[in-house]
C-alpha cells in the first residue's frame, strides 16, 4: 500500500513540474518589457535645444550666356538618283582555279604560287584523311 501511495505522488510531482515547466509559461504572455529610461522621460520631453541659426551663404550666380538664333538657311532638296542598279557578277567557271570572294569582289586564282599553295593544302588533306574510313550506316 506504502508503495502505491508513493507512486501516486510520484507521478503527481512530476505532472505538476511538468504543468509549471511547460505549460503554464506557454498559457501566460510575454513579460513586461523594462524601461530602463523611466526617470529620463521628463527630461526628454521638456528638453529642448536652442536655435542654431543656419551660417550665411554666397549668393549663387549662374552666368546664362548670350546665344544668337541659328542661321535661316533654305533645306537642301533631296531628289532620287538615277543611277543604274548593278547587276549580279558573274565569274566563268574554270576547273582547276580557286575563286576567293574574301575582298568582296570575285578574285581568280589557280596560276603560279597560289597553284602550289592549293596543291600542298589538298596534298596535306589526303595524308590527314588516308586512315580514315567510314562504315557504312547500318539498315535496320
Amino acid at each position: 500500500m506504502k508503495s502505491r501511495l508513493l507512486w501516486i505522488v510520484l507521478v503527481a510531482a512530476v505532472a505538476t513540474g511538468f504543468y509549471f515547466v511547460t505549460i503554464r509559461p506557454a498559457l501566460q504572455g510575454p513579460p513586461e518589457r523594462i524601461n530602463r529610461h523611466k526617470l529620463d522621460r521628463e527630461f526628454r520631453a521638456n528638453f529642448k535645444p536652442p536655435p542654431i541659426p543656419p551660417p550665411p551663404l554666397p549668393e549663387v550666380v549662374i552666368a546664362t550666356p548670350k546665344l544668337a538664333p541659328p542661321p535661316s538657311r533654305p533645306l537642301p532638296v533631296v531628289a532620287p538618283r538615277n543611277d543604274p542598279v548593278p547587276g549580279p557578277q558573274t565569274v566563268p567557271i574554270q576547273d582547276g582555279v580557286t575563286i576567293d570572294f574574301s575582298t568582296g569582289a570575285p578574285m581568280v586564282k589557280g596560276f603560279g604560287k597560289d597553284q602550289e599553295a592549293l596543291d600542298k593544302a589538298l596534298k596535306e588533306m589526303a595524308e590527314a584523311t588516308k586512315d580514315v574510313k567510314f562504315a557504312p550506316p547500318k539498315k535496320e
